[in-house]
C-alpha cells in the first residue's frame, strides 16, 4: 500500500460495478478492504476529499472516501497517534468543502465518533458548532447523528465507564440549546427571501434532528416546546402530496413521542395526543368509516403513515385504553379501520402486535367491563380478517406472491386466535359459520368457502372443549360441503385441529372419520391427491393421539386402512399414520397388545425381508426403501410406554415383540451384511435408541446383543450412528438412580463406552486432519458421547487420565477446525461439563454426590486446567474471532471464565495468574493495541478477583465484539 494511487482505488471501484468476472470483482473488495485498513488511508482519502469536483464524476470515489474515513475514525485512531488534533481540524474543513448529502452525512458520523473516542478533545461539542455554525444545514446533519452514535459502545473501544462519562459530557450540556437551534431553524425556513442561507435548510432535516433528540427529554418537557410540536402535526396535516420526506419524518418524530408517553402516568397528556391524533384522522382519512376499501381512496404512503401512528399510539397507551373504553374506543375503531379495509398485506401486518397486547390486557379480571364494551369490535375484527384471509379469484402473479400470501394467512391466524380469546368461543364460532352457510346458499367460489373454514383452524387452541351447541353444527356442515378438492382439503385440516374437543364429544367422531376416509377415495388419481392424502394422514394422526380410548375399538378397521392405503401415500403420511395407530396401541389391553401389534409387525417385517435380496443387487437404490420401512417402526414406537416402572413389578407385554424385532434386524444387519450400508444403520440406530430410551431396563434381555452389535459395527466401519447409538445404553445403564442397576451391569456398559472411544480415537488419529470438517458427524457423536459418559460416570471419566487428555486433545485439534455449528457447540458443551466439575458444588442435581470430590477436583485443576488451559483459552478465542457464530459465543467464553476461575481458585484466589494467559492470547491474534489488550485483562484480572464473573463475561464479549469488527467484519460498504 506505499505506492497506492487514487487512481488504483477508481479502478477496484468501476470493477465492482461492471460485467467484470465475479473472481475479478472480489479481488477488487478485497484490495478496497486492505485499502480501508491501512495507515495510507488517512492520506489518501483526504486527498481524495480536499478535490474539488464540480462535475460530480468523482462522487463515487469521494462518497467511498467518506466512509473510509468513518470506519478509521471508529476503529484505528490508534494509527493517527500524536496527529488527532491535525486530523480533527482537517475533518471539519472537510465538512464545509462539500454539499453532497452522502458525504456529509459520513463525515459527521466520523466526527461523532471522533468526538466521543478523543478524551484529550475538551469541550468538542462547542468547538464543532462554533465551526459549523456558517452552514447550518451541515451542522443540522451533524446534530441529527450525535444522539444516534451515543447509543452503542460497541462502535467505541472505550470502557463502559469512560463511554459513560464522555457522552455523558456531551449531550447534556447542549440538549436545550439544540431545541432553541431547531426552533430558530424553523424561523430560517420561514424567511426564505431574508437569508440565503435558509436555502440550504430543509423542513425534513428539522424534524429528523428534533426526531434524534426526542429520547433525550421527559415527554412532558418536549410537548411544551410548542414550536417544534406544532411543527410536528402541522407537517403530517398537511398530507404526503406536497412533500413527500418531510411526511415521513414527521410521521417518525411523532412515532418517537407516542413511543416515549408508554411510560407516562398523565392521563391529561394521553387525552391531549389522542384528540390530536384524532383529527388528523378527521383531515387526512375522512371517509375512512365508508363501505369501500381504503385503497380506492387514498394513497398508499399516507395509510402507511397514518397506520404506523395509530399502532404506536395503541401500543403505548394499551393500559389506558383498556380502562377507559368509552373515552378510547373511536382510536379503536380507526385501528379496526386500518386492519380491516387496506387491501396491502404488509401494512395490514403492523397492526397485528397491538391487537395481541390489546387483547393480553382485555382478558385479565380487572378489565372484563371493557372486554364487553370492545366486543363488538373484535367480532368486526374477525369478518375482516376472513376477508384478508381468502384467496384471490384469479392467478397469483409469482411463487414467491403465492408463498408471502400463504405466510400472511398464519400471521393473521394468531390475530384470529386473539379475538376468539376476547369475544368467547360462541361469538368467535358463529362468523365463520354464518360466512359458510352465505356460501352455500349463494354458490359461491371455494375461495369464499375455504377462508372461513381455515379461520376455524386458527380459533382451535382458544375454542372451549365444553363448546356443544356451534360446533356440532359446524361439523356437520362440514361434512356436506359441495366437493372440491381445496374445500376438502381445509375441511380435513379442520377436523385436525378439532380432535381434543371430539374427544370430549364421541357422537360426532365416527362421521368426521367417515368423511376423512372418503378423501382417500374420491380424489384418487387427481392433481389435488397428494394434498389430500397429507391432510388426512395428518388428521388421522390427531385423531389418533388425542381420541385413542374412543378408537379401542376401531384398531382393526384403522390397521386394515392402513395396510390397504400405505402403497399409494407418501412416505411421510405412512409415517404419521403409524404415530398415531402407536396412541391406540399403547392403551390396548394386555390380552390384546401382543396380537395387535404383532399384526402391524409382521406386515413390516415381511416387506423389508422382501427387499434384502434386492438391496443385495442395488444397495443405492434399495437402502433408502428399507431405512423408510424401519423408519415406520420407529414411528410405531411413538406413544408406546412400559405397562410397569421395573420389570420387578411384571412382565412386559411387548418385550418378546422388541426381542422379535431385535431379532429380524439383526439377521439383515449381520447375517446380510447391511451393518455396513450407513442408511440403513441409521434407521436401524435410531429406533434402537427409541426402543431403548422408552422401555429403558425392560430392554436389558437385549443389551449384551446389541452392545456387541454396536462394538463390531464401529470398529468395522467407524459410522457415527454406531456411537450415537451408543449414548443411549449409556444414559440409561448408566443411571442408578432413576432405574434399578446393578453396579455389574453399570460397570459393563463403562467398559461397553471405553471400547467406543478407544476405537474412535484410532480412527480420529488416521483422520486428515487438515480435512475435519469431512468427519464433523463422527466428531459430533463421540463429543454427544462424552457428554453422556460426564452425566453418567463422572468419577470413572475425570480419574481416566488417559481418556481424559484423550478427549482434550481431539477438543483443542477440532473445535475452532470445523465449521459446521453442531460440532463446535457440541465440543463446546462437552468441554463446559468436564471443566465445572472442578468446583467444589457438582454441575448436575444427583442425591449421591452433594460435594464433589478433591480427587476430582485436582484431576480437572491438573489434567485440564494447568495442563491445557493456556491452550484451551487461545483455541476458545481464535474460535470466537474466526468460526464460532454468534450465537455459540456464550459457550465459550463461559469454557473460558470457567477455566479462569479455576486457575484463580488453584492460586489462592490471586487472579493476577491470569494476566500471561491473557497476553498470550492477545499476541497471537495480533492486530490489538496495547489499550484495547490493557482494557481485556482489567476487565478479566477485577472480575475475578472480587468474583464478579458477570463482568468476566461481558469483558470478554465486548473485546470479541470489537476484534471483529475492526479486524474480521467486512467495512467495505
Amino acid at each position: 500500500m506505499d505506492n497506492l494511487q487514487v487512481s488504483d482505488i477508481q479502478t477496484a471501484l468501476q470493477c465492482i460495478s461492471s460485467t467484470a468476472s465475479q473472481d475479478d470483482k472480489n479481488k477488487a473488495l478485497q484490495f478496497l478492504e486492505q485499502f480501508q485498513r491501512s495507515t495510507a488511508a488517512w492520506s489518501v482519502c483526504k486527498e481524495i476529499l480536499s478535490k474539488q469536483d464540480p462535475t460530480s464524476s468523482l462522487l463515487e470515489l469521494n462518497i467511498f472516501a467518506a466512509q473510509t474515513l468513518r470506519n478509521k475514525v471508529t476503529y484505528d485512531l490508534s494509527q493517527l497517534e500524536n496527529n488527532l488534533l491535525q486530523f480533527k481540524d482537517s475533518l471539519l474543513a472537510l465538512l464545509l468543502a462539500h454539499n453532497q448529502k452522502l458525504i456529509i452525512t459520513q463525515l459527521n458520523v466520523a466526527l461523532a465518533r471522533l468526538a466521543i473516542q478523543f478524551l484529550e478533545w475538551r469541550n468538542p461539542i462547542f468547538e464543532i458548532i462554533s465551526s459549523l455554525n456558517s452552514s447550518p444545514s451541515i451542522l443540522l446533519s451533524f446534530l441529527r447523528i450525535l444522539p444516534e452514535e451515543t447509543l452503542d459502545i460497541a462502535s467505541t473501544p472505550l470502557t463502559e465507564v469512560e463511554f459513560n462519562s464522555r457522552i455523558n459530557e456531551l449531550i447534556n450540556p447542549i440538549a436545550e440549546d439544540v431545541l432553541k437551534f431547531l426552533i430558530s431553524c424553523i424561523d430560517l425556513l420561514q424567511n426564505t427571501g431574508s437569508n440565503s442561507n435558509s436555502s440550504s435548510i430543509s423542513l425534513e432535516q428539522i424534524l429528523r434532528c428534533l426526531n434524534s433528540w426526542s429520547y433525550e427529554f421527559p415527554i412532558e418537557q418536549l410537548l411544551n416546546v410548542v414550536p417544534l410540536i406544532s411543527l410536528v402535526f402541522e407537517t403530517i396535516s398537511k398530507g404526503n402530496d406536497d412533500d413527500m420526506e418531510a411526511f415521513d419524518a414527521a410521521i417518525d418524530c411523532l412515532c418517537a413521542i407516542l413511543r416515549e408517553s408508554r411510560d407516562s402516568t398523565s392521563e391529561q397528556l394521553v387525552c391531549s395526543l389522542f384528540q390530536h391524533l384524532m383529527l388528523l384522522q378527521e383531515k387526512l382519512l375522512p371517509n375512512l368509516f365508508m363501505n369501500e376499501t381504503l385503497n380506492d381512496t387514498y394513497d398508499d404512503d399516507l395509510l402507511e403513515g397514518m397506520t404506523r401512528l395509530f399502532v404506536e399510539a395503541g401500543e403505548a397507551w394499551s393500559v389506558f385504553i383498556s380502562k377507559n373504553s368509552e373515552f378510547f374506543k373511536p382510536m379503536v375503531l380507526v385501528l379496526l379501520m386500518l386492519t380491516c379495509k387496506n387491501e396491502d398485506l404488509d401494512i395490514v401486518s403492523y397492526t397485528f402486535p397491538f391487537w395481541f397486547n390489546f387483547k393480553q390486557n382485555l382478558v385479565l379480571p380487572r378489565y372484563q367491563e371493557s372486554k364487553k364494551n370492545y366486543s363488538d369490535v373484535f367480532v368486526k375484527l374477525i369478518n375482516g380478517i376472513i376477508t384478508h384471509l381468502q384467496y384471490p379469484e384469479g392467478q397469483f402473479s409469482s411463487k414467491e406472491e403465492e408463498d408471502k400470501f400463504k405466510d400472511f394467512r398464519y400471521h393473521m391466524g394468531d390475530v384470529l386466535k386473539d379475538c376468539t380469546a376476547v369475544v368467547g368461543t360462541s361469538e368467535a364460532l358463529s362468523q365463520p359459520l354464518i360466512r359458510i352457510k352465505s356460501a352455500i346458499e349463494n354458490n359461491n367460489s371455494w375461495q369464499i368457502m375455504e377462508a372461513p373454514l381455515f379461520s376455524l383452524r386458527t380459533m382451535a387452541k382458544e375454542i372451549s372443549l365444553t363448546e356443544n351447541t356451534i360446533l356440532p353444527e359446524i361439523i356437520k356442515i362440514i361434512c356436506n360441503l359441495p366437493e372440491h378438492p381445496k374445500i376438502r382439503y381445509a375441511s380435513t385440516l379442520v377436523f385436525g385441529r378439532y380432535t381434543e374437543w371430539t374427544a370430549k364429544h364421541p357422537e360426532l367422531l365416527e362421521i368426521q372419520l367417515q368423511y376423512i376416509f372418503n378423501g382417500f377415495q374420491l380424489h384418487e388419481g387427481s392433481t389435488d391427491m397428494q394434498s389430500i392424502i397429507t391432510a388426512s394422514s395428518h388428521a388421522l394422526m390427531f385423531f389418533c393421539l388425542d381420541c385413542s380410548k374412543l378408537l379401542t375399538g376401531y384398531i382393526e378397521q384403522l390397521t386394515n386402512f392402513f395396510f390397504n392405503v400405505q402403497n399409494s401415500i407418501d412416505i411421510e403420511s405412512q409415517f404419521e399414520l403409524c404415530q398415531g395407530l402407536s396412541a391406540i396401541v399403547n392403551i390396548l389391553p394386555e390380552t390384546e397388545v401382543a396380537v395387535i401389534f404383532q399384526g402391524m409387525l409382521d406386515d413390516n417385517l415381511k416387506q423389508i425381508e422382501a427387499l434384502v435380496p434386492q438391496w443385495k443387487a442395488n444397495s443405492m437404490l434399495i437402502a433408502p426403501k428399507i431405512a423408510d420401512k424401519i423408519d415406520l417402526l420407529y414411528a410405531l414406537f411413538e406413544e408406546l410406554k412400559p405397562r410397569y416402572s421395573y420389570p420387578q413389578q411384571g412382565l412386559e407385554p411387548l418385550l418378546p415383540k422388541i426381542e422379535f424385532i431385535w431379532n429380524v434386524l439383526r439377521t439383515l444387519l449381520v447375517d446380510a451384511g447391511a451393518m455396513t450400508d450407513s442408511i440403513i444403520v441409521e434407521r436401524v440406530s435410531k429406533l434402537l435408541r427409541r426402543v431403548f430410551e422408552r422401555f429403558h431396563v425392560f430392554c436389558e434381555p437385549i443389551l449384551p446383543s446389541v452392545a456387541e452389535f454396536l462394538i463390531q459395527g464401529y470398529s468395522t466401519t467407524g459410522f457415527g450412528s454406531y456411537l450415537w447409538c451408543s449414548g443411549s445404553l449409556i444414559v440409561i445403564f448408566g443411571d442408578d438412580e432413576s432405574f434399578p442397576i446393578s453396579p455389574e451391569l453399570k460397570n459393563a456398559v463403562w467398559k461397553f463406552a471405553l471400547s467406543q472411544c478407544e476405537t474412535f480415537i484410532l480412527n480420529f488419529n488416521k483422520f486428515n486432519k487438515s480435512q475435519l470438517n469431512d468427519y464433523h458427524e463422527a466428531i459430533v457423536d463421540f463429543f454427544s458421547l462424552i457428554s453422556d459418559l460426564i452425566m453418567f460416570y463422572p468419577g470413572e471419566v475425570l480419574n481416566s487420565t488417559e481418556l481424559l487428555n484423550q478427549i482434550l486433545n481431539v477438543a483443542l485439534e477440532c473445535v475452532n477446525k470445523l465449521d459446521n455449528y453442531d460440532a463446535y457447540i457440541c465440543i463446546l458443551r462437552c468441554l463446559d461439563d468436564i471443566i465445572s466439575w472442578g468446583f467444589k458444588t457438582p454441575p448436575i442435581s444427583t442425591v449421591s454426590i452433594e460435594v464433589v470430590p478433591d480427587e476430582w477436583r485436582k484431576q480437572v485443576i491438573n489434567e485440564v486446567v494447568i495442563a491445557h488451559g493456556s491452550q484451551l483459552i487461545l483455541v476458545l478465542f481464535i474460535g470466537l474471532v474466526t468460526t464460532f457464530e454468534n450465537t455459540a459465543h456464550a459457550d465459550a467464553i463461559s469454557c473460558v471464565v470457567k477455566c479462569l476461575r479455576i486457575l484463580t481458585e488453584a492460586n489462592n484466589n490471586d487472579s493476577t495468574i491470569c494476566i500471561d494467559w491473557i497476553f498470550k492470547v492477545v499476541e497471537q491474534l495480533g492486530q490489538v493495541t496495547i489499550n484495547e489488550r490493557d482494557n481485556l485483562a482489567q476487565a478479566v484480572v477485577k472480575g475475578l478477583g472480587t468474583k464478579d464473573y458477570r463482568k468476566v463475561r461481558e469483558g470478554i464479549r465486548a473485546f470479541v465484539e470489537w476484534y471483529l469488527r475492526k479486524n474480521v467484519n467486512s467495512r467495505f460498504e
